[in-house]
C-alpha cells in the first residue's frame, strides 16, 4: 500500500443522522449489523395518497418506503429562530440545524469555540415541496422565500449562527450530491483552504410530485425492497434521511484528543459524458475512469481494498454497470482468491437519494470502526458477474468480521447521479488510540450540564444520571473523563446544572434529586438560568481573620496541585520569615491562636485559593481585601511578590504579638452612624479610645479600642437585645491603639517594594481603586489603623448593573453575611460564593463552589478542573419541539404584512399617560405578533435579536410601532443591543417631548 505520503488524511470525527429507524449512527449501526429491513409505508401526513389514485403505478405510493418520524418537530428556541421563521423554514433545513450540531458535540467540538475560524460549510439540500404548501397557505414572504425556496440559503444559515468565516456553499448533482459535497470540502481541507468541514445533507418527500414522475418511468420497485445485486431488482424503494459529519485534518484530530470514526484517504467526481449513451443512463467506462483517479489520488492499490459500499439502488441498468466496473478495476492488483466484498445500506433503509451518499459513507465508517462488515439483505440470485468464479468482487452476504491482514483495513464509498455524476471516496481505518487509561482519582467531581431550556435540562440531567450507572472503576468511560468532556468539550448555555460528587454514584443520585425536586440543594448540585450575555464581574474578596480551623486545607494539598505548589510558595517565604511552615501546622491540624500564627497562615491559604480559581480559569476583574486579606490581595494582583507578602503579613503579625497596649474588639448589628451614637452615649469623655474600625455592612460594625471602655458600650445594646460578640483576639485593631507599633512597622516593612496592580484592588483602608506602586511601608501601617470601610468597597463594585459573583477566599465564610446584605440593599444582581466551609471536606466545598460560580455565568477552564481528561462520547442534546407546519392548529398564525402607507388607527394610545406596566404591556403585544412568540416567552430584559428579530422582521416591527403608537424608531436601534426595556423608555421620551 503506498498511501499518498504527501498529504493528511481527512479524519471523520463527528457524525450524526436521522434515518429510517435510526435517530443516531449507534442506532444505524445496530440496524446494518443487525440485518434488518427498516422499510415501511409511505406515513398519511406526508401527502394525500388518494390523489394519486388515478395515476399509472398508484401501487407505488401506497407501498414501501424509509421515511421518517415528525418531521414538523423543531426546536426554535435553541437557534434563536422565531415561531414566524421557523414556519417557514423547510424541514430538511430544521432538521439539519439539529443533526449539525449533534455531529459537533459527537467530536466534542463546543459550536462556540469555531466562531470566526476557517471552517466551511457544504450542504446537500434539494427542493422537498414544502415551497408548495407554503405558497398555497399564502406565505409569500421573505422568510418563506429564504427558509423554502432557495436551498442555497442553508449553508449560510449555518456559518451565520455559528459565525464561521470559510466557505460556505449549496451543492447539487442529484443523487451524487452528498458525496460530492464531501469530496469538495476535503479537497478544501487538503489545499488548506479551511481548518474544518461540517458537510450536511437532508432528503425528505413532502409533495408526491416526484413518486409521479419515477412511478410513471418505472424506475421504483414492484416489491418495495431495494435488491441490490439481484437478478430480479427492478427498481429503488425511496426513503428519507439527513447526515451531518465534521471532518478535519487526521494530525490535527489527534493532537486534539478525538476518536475518528474513519479517515478518507482520496476521493475523485467525475461525469460519464456520452459513455452511458444518454443523460440518465450509467456508463461502464465513466465508472472505471472514476474508480482509478480515486485510488491514483488515495496512492492506494484497488486490490488492497477489502470493502466497497456500493451506490446500488437496485435498479436493473445501474447495478449491473457498477458491479462490472468494480469487477474490472477491483482486481488490479488483487491476490487470488481474495475477492472484495460489495453491499448497500439501502437494502436496509431504501434509497435516501440526495443524502445517500453521506448515509453509505456513514455505514462504511462506521464498519471500519467495528471492523465489521454487514450484510446487504433480499439476494436470491445475484447477478451474472457475481457468479463467475473469476470475479474481484462478491456480495457479502452474510455479516462478517473484518479480513484480518496486516495493513490497515481499506473501503470505498460509491455515489452516482442520474444527472452523470459519479464520485467515489476511498477509507482507511482510523488510528486505534492506546486503551484509554483511567482518570486520576480525586476526592471531588463537577458535572457541569447546560440546556437551553429548564425542561431540557430537566431531560438531560436524566441522560448523565443513566450514563453514570454505568459508570465503573475498569470498564467503559471513566468519572474523570465524562466531567471533563461534559465541561471542555460540550457547548455552554443559560440554563445550568452543576453536580458535585466523590462518585459516579453519588453524582447520579444528586442529578436524580434534581429531578425530583426541580432545583438544587445548593451543596451537590447548583442550578440556575444564566440570563446575562456577558460573563460576570468577579470579584475576589479576601477576609481578615476569623476563618480558620484546625484541619483547614489538607485535603486540598494532597488533591489540588496548583493550591500545594502555591501554598509551599507561601510556606517557604513565612518559614524565612517566622521559622516555621504553614504547610505543617495544616498538616499536623493544629488549632491556631496566636496572631502570628493565625495570619501567616490564612495568608497562605488565601493565596492559594486564588491560584486555585486563576488556574481554573475563573479571572478576578476585582479585588477587595479586608483588613489584612489585602495582604493576600495585594499578592494575587502582582502587586506584591509572595516574599513581600510574607514580609508584610509576618512582620505586622510579630508586631502586633509584642504589642503591650490593651485592647479589643466587638462585633455588633449596627450601622456606622448608630455605632457612632452607641460610642458617644456610653462615654462622652475619652470617645477617642474607642472607634468604628470596621465597617462591614449598613447593618454590621467592629467596634475597636479600650477593652473596659467598649464593655461599657457593648453592655446597654445587649440589654437592648442587639447583637454583640467578641472577636477572638487580644488588641485593637483599625483603632489608636496601634500606634505604638507604627515606626517599628514602617522600619521593618522599609524593604518591601510593591509594583503595578495586573488587577484592580480596591482598598477598604483609603475606599478607592489604589495603584499598586502604593502599596508601600505607610499602606500597610495605614491599613492597620485605618477603618475597614469594606461596605463601601462592596457598593462601588456594585455600582454597576453588571451581574457580579463574589468568591470569599476563606477557609470559611466570614463576610458572606455582611456582603448579602449590601447587595440586598443594592437591589443588584449578585451572589456571594464562598469557598471552603469547616463543615464540609474541602475539595468537596471548593466544588461546590465552582459549580455554583459556573451556574451564574462563569467560564470556568474544564480542562483544567479535570486535568488529564480524555474526550468521551456523552448523550445528546434533548431537544424541545414544537410543531411548525402551515395549517397546523399549533403552528403560529403569520403576522398581517406591514403596509407603509397604512392609515394611523383611531384610538392610538396617550404614550405619556400610560403608566409603567400598561406601556410595557403595549410594547410586549406589538413584539408578540410580529415574532409570533407568546408574549409570556418574552424576556423583557434580553435583546431584541436574541428573540430572533432580523432586518426583515425589525422593518416590519417598526411599522408597526409607527402605525400603533405614532412613534418612528430607527431600524438600526431594534438590531442594536436594545431591550424591549430600553425601547419602551425611548418611547415614553419620545411622547413628552
Amino acid at each position: 500500500m503506498h498511501i499518498n505520503s504527501g498529504r493528511d488524511p481527512i479524519a471523520i470525527v463527528g457524525a450524526a443522522c436521522r434515518l429510517p429507524g435510526a435517530q443516531s449512527p449507534a442506532d444505524l449501526w445496530q440496524i446494518v449489523s443487525g440485518g434488518r429491513d427498516m422499510i415501511g409505508v409511505i406515513p398519511q401526513d406526508r401527502f394525500d395518497i388518494e390523489t394519486a389514485s388515478g395515476r399509472r403505478r398508484p401501487d407505488v405510493l401506497r407501498g414501501a418506503g424509509g421515511y421518517l418520524d415528525d418531521i414538523a418537530g423543531f426546536d426554535a428556541r435553541f437557534f434563536g429562530v422565531t415561531p414566524f421563521e421557523a414556519l417557514r423554514m423547510d424541514p430538511q433545513q430544521r432538521l439539519l440545524l439539529e443533526v449539525t450540531w449533534e455531529a459537533l458535540d459527537d467530536a466534542g467540538i463546543p459550536a462556540e469555540s469555531l466562531a470566526g475560524s476557517e471552517t466551511g460549510v457544504y450542504t446537500s439540500l434539494l427542493p422537498s415541496g414544502y415551497w408548495d404548501l407554503l405558497r398555497r397557505s399564502g406565505m409569500y414572504d421573505m422568510h418563506a422565500a429564504l427558509g423554502a425556496a432557495v436551498s442555497g440559503i442553508f449553508p449560510g444559515r449555518v456559518s451565520t449562527q455559528l459565525d464561521l468565516r470559510g466557505p460556505s456553499m449549496g451543492v447539487e448533482a442529484a443523487c451524487a450530491t452528498s458525496l460530492l459535497a464531501v469530496h469538495v470540502a476535503c479537497r478544501a481541507l487538503w489545499a488548506g483552504e479551511i481548518d474544518l468541514a461540517i458537510v450536511g445533507g437532508a432528503n425528505l418527500q413532502i409533495v408526491p410530485d416526484l413518486y409521479f414522475a419515477l412511478a410513471d418511468a418505472g424506475v421504483l420497485s414492484s416489491s418495495g425492497r431495494c435488491k441490490f445485486g439481484d437478478v430480479s431488482g427492478d427498481g429503488y424503494v425511496r426513503s428519507e434521511g439527513v447526515v451531518a459529519l465534521i471532518l478535519k485534518p487526521l494530525s490535527r484530530a489527534l493532537a486534539d484528543g478525538e476518536h475518528p470514526y474513519a479517515t478518507i484517504l482520496g476521493s475523485a467526481a467525475t461525469h460519464d459524458g456520452r459513455t452511458g449513451g444518454s443523460l440518465v443512463a450509467p456508463g461502464l467506462e465513466g465508472h472505471e475512469t472514476m474508480l482509478r483517479k480515486a485510488y491514483l489520488d488515495a496512492g492506494v492499490s484497488p486490490g488492497e481494498v477489502d470493502y466497497v459500499e456500493a451506490h446500488g439502488p437496485g435498479t436493473p441498468a445501474g447495478d449491473p454497470t457498477e458491479l462490472a466496473a468494480l469487477d474490472l478495476v477491483m482486481r488490479e492488483g488483487r491476490d487470488p482468491g481474495r475477492r472484495c466484498l460489495v453491499g448497500s445500506l439501502k437494502s436496509n433503509i431504501g434509497h435516501t437519494e440526495f443524502t445517500s451518499g453521506m448515509a453509505g459513507l456513514l455505514k462504511t465508517a462506521l464498519a471500519l470502526r467495528h471492523r465489521t462488515i454487514p450484510a446487504t439483505l433480499h439476494v436470491v440470485e445475484p447477478h451474472a458477474v457475481l457468479r463467475n468464479p473469476a470475479a474481484a468482487v462478491e456480495l457479502a452476504l452474510l455479516t462478517q468480521d473484518w479480513p484480518e491482514r496486516e495493513a490497515p483495513a481499506l473501503a470505498g464509498v460509491n455515489s452516482f447521479g442520474m444527472s452523470g455524476t459519479n464520485v467515489h471516496l476511498v477509507l482507511s481505518e482510523a488510528p486505534r488510540p492506546a486503551r484509554a487509561r483511567r482518570g486520576q482519582t480525586r476526592p471531588s467531581y463537577v458535572l457541569p450540564l447546560s440546556a437551553r431550556d429548564p425542561r431540557a435540562l430537566d431531560a438531560l440531567a436524566g441522560a448523565y444520571a443513566d450514563l453514570l450507572e454505568t459508570v465503573s472503576e475498569n470498564e467503559g468511560p471513566g468519572l474523570h473523563d465524562v466531567c471533563f468532556s461534559a465541561g471542555a468539550r460540550r457547548s455552554h448555555h443559560e440554563y445550568r446544572l452543576a453536580a458535585v460528587g466523590d462518585d459516579a454514584r453519588s453524582l447520579a443520585a444528586s442529578l436524580r434529586e434534581f429531578r425530583a425536586n426541580g432545583r438544587g440543594d445548593g451543596r451537590s448540585v447548583h442550578a440556575g438560568e444564566r440570563r446575562a450575555a456577558r460573563r460576570p464581574k468577579v470579584v475576589f474578596v479576601f477576609p481578615g481573620q476569623g476563618g480558620q480551623w484546625a484541619g483547614m486545607g489538607r485535603q486540598l494539598l494532597a488533591a489540588e496541585p496548583v493550591f500545594a505548589l502555591r501554598l509551599h510558595e507561601c510556606a517557604r517565604a513565612v518559614a524565612a520569615e517566622l521559622g516555621w511552615s504553614p504547610v505543617d501546622v495544616l498538616l499536623r491540624g493544629e488549632r491556631l491562636s496566636r496572631v502570628d500564627e493565625v495570619q501567616p497562615t490564612l495568608w497562605a491559604m488565601q493565596v492559594a485559593l486564588a491560584a486555585v480559581w486563576r488556574e481554573w480559569g475563573v479571572e478576578p476583574d476585582l479585588l477587595i481585601g479586608h483588613s489584612m486579606g489585602e495582604i493576600a490581595a495585594a499578592v494575587t494582583a502582582g502587586a506584591l511578590s509572595v516574599a513581600d507578602g510574607a514580609a508584610v503579613v509576618a512582620r505586622r503579625s510579630r508586631l502586633l504579638r509584642e504589642l503591650r497596649t490593651p485592647g479589643a474588639m466587638w462585633a455588633v448589628a449596627l450601622g456606622e452612624e448608630a455605632a457612632q451614637q452607641a460610642i458617644a452615649q456610653a462615654i462622652e469623655e475619652h470617645s477617642g479610645q474607642v472607634s468604628v474600625g470596621v465597617v462591614n455592612s449598613r447593618h454590621s460594625t467592629v467596634l475597636s479600642g479600650d477593652p473596659a471602655r467598649l464593655e461599657r458600650i457593648v453592655e446597654p445594646l445587649r440589654r437592648e437585645g442587639v447583637f454583640c460578640r467578641q472577636v477572638d483576639v487580644d488588641y485593637a485593631s483599625h483603632a489608636p491603639q496601634v500606634e505604638p507599633v507604627r515606626e517599628a512597622l514602617l522600619e521593618a516593612l522599609s524593604s518591601v517594594r510593591p509594583g503595578p496592580c495586573a488587577v484592580p484592588i480596591h482598598s477598604s483602608a483609603r475606599d478607592r481603586v489604589v495603584d499598586g506602586t502604593e502599596l508601600d511601608a505607610g499602606y500597610w501601617f495605614d491599613n492597620l489603623r485605618l477603618p475597614v470601610r469594606f461596605a463601601a468597597a462592596c457598593q462601588a463594585a456594585l455600582a454597576d448593573a453588571r451581574p457580579t459573583v463574589f468568591i470569599e477566599m476563606s477557609p470559611h465564610p466570614v463576610l458572606q453575611t455582611a456582603l448579602e446584605e449590601e447587595v440586598e440593599a443594592a437591589g443588584a444582581n449578585a451572589t456571594v460564593v464562598p469557598c471552603l466551609r469547616r463543615d464540609m471536606p474541602d475539595a468537596a466545598a471548593l466544588g461546590a463552589a465552582l459549580g455554583q460560580a459556573y451556574v451564574l455565568g462563569c467560564r470556568p477552564r474544564w480542562d483544567r478542573v479535570h486535568p488529564g481528561g480524555e474526550f468521551v462520547r456523552l448523550p445528546g442534546y434533548p431537544w424541545q419541539r414544537r410543531r411548525f407546519w402551515p395549517g397546523s392548529a399549533t403552528s403560529p398564525v403569520p403576522p398581517e404584512p406591514a403596509r407603509e402607507a397604512a392609515p394611523a388607527r383611531p384610538g392610538r394610545p396617550d404614550l405619556a399617560a400610560l403608566s409603567e406596566t400598561e406601556l410595557t404591556a403595549v410594547v410586549t403585544d406589538l413584539a408578540s405578533q410580529v415574532l409570533a412568540v407568546p408574549g409570556h416567552e418574552i424576556g423583557m430584559d434580553v435583546p431584541l435579536t436574541l428573540l430572533g428579530l432580523d432586518s426583515v422582521l425589525a422593518t416590519r416591527f417598526r411599522e408597526r410601532v409607527r402605525r400603533e403608537l405614532g412613534v418612528d424608531v430607527p431600524v438600526r436601534s431594534l438590531l442594536g443591543p436594545g431591550t424591549l426595556l430600553d425601547l419602551t423608555t425611548e418611547l415614553r421620551s419620545a411622547a413628552t417631548v
